[in-house]
């Protein structure tokens, strides 16, 4: 058994480079969300939901798994990528994502679980112990990004280049889930074919104190 403390609701963020997911993939990927979650709310209509407790219950689980499905194949997308920015696949670049993380954390009281800087995306799982947590990641996100494309425009010597998307994707990590996600984010290059072992790829990096419950444990 897991005897780590994990907060009821850390958090799994993923965010990447500007240009790293084309533009015609991407709104395939929304209009095939969009169009499976129009075949649900016809299936289980709002006048069902509200009367009958089992549908409203399926109807919340396939939603759910319909959010799960997107998000995989945005991050389907991001993997194979064959064009578009690939900047953050050097140990410089990552090291910087890492660096600003870190000193966030300190700086906002967050505890960071786990990272991936991927060549084109990053993972992360954090949170906060802040009353309005959802606010104050939104707005740490907005400054990491202003500080590390900053960072990463000076290394690149390219001032002025748009170094980040705008969107994100974060998804709370409900109970009894977050080995999976943890896992889920450690394996990222592994799962991109970029190594076999992710606990000595430069560019991930996990909270020393997860060894005991989390990593040992899988590797043994």
């Amino acid at each position: 058994m897991n005897d780590y403390p994990i907060p009821s609701t850390p958090v799994h963020i993923t965010y990447r480079l500007y240009g790293s997911i084309p533009n015609l993939p991407m709104q395939r990927l929304h209009e095939s969300h969009r169009l499976a979650l129009v075949a649900l709310n016809r299936e289980f209509p709002h006048q069902l939901r509200s009367t009958n407790a089992s549908a409203r219950k399926r109807h919340r689980e396939l939603n759910e798994h319909q959010a799960v499905r997107f998000y995989l194949g945005y991050d389907s997308l991001l993997d194979k990528a064959v064009y578009g920015p690939t900047f953050l696949d050097t140990p410089v670049a990552k090291q910087i994502i890492i660096d600003s993380w870190q000193h966030i954390a300190q700086q906002r009281n967050l505890q960071i679980y786990a990272i991936s800087v991927m060549s084109n995306h990053v993972h992360i799982i954090l949170s906060s112990d802040e009353a309005n947590s959802s606010w104050m990641l939104k707005a740490t996100l907005r400054d990491h990004k202003r500080y590390t494309g900053s960072m990463l425009n000076r290394l690149h010597k390219t001032p002025g280049r748009r170094v980040w998307a705008e969107k994100e994707y974060d998804r709370a990590i409900r109970r009894g889930k977050f080995e999976s996600v943890l896992w889920y984010v450690l394996n990222n290059p592994v799962k991109a074919g970029i190594t076999d072992d992710p606990l000595s790829w430069f560019g991930n990096w996990w909270a020393p104190e997860l060894h005991e419950s989390f990593i040992k444990l899988r590797v043994a």
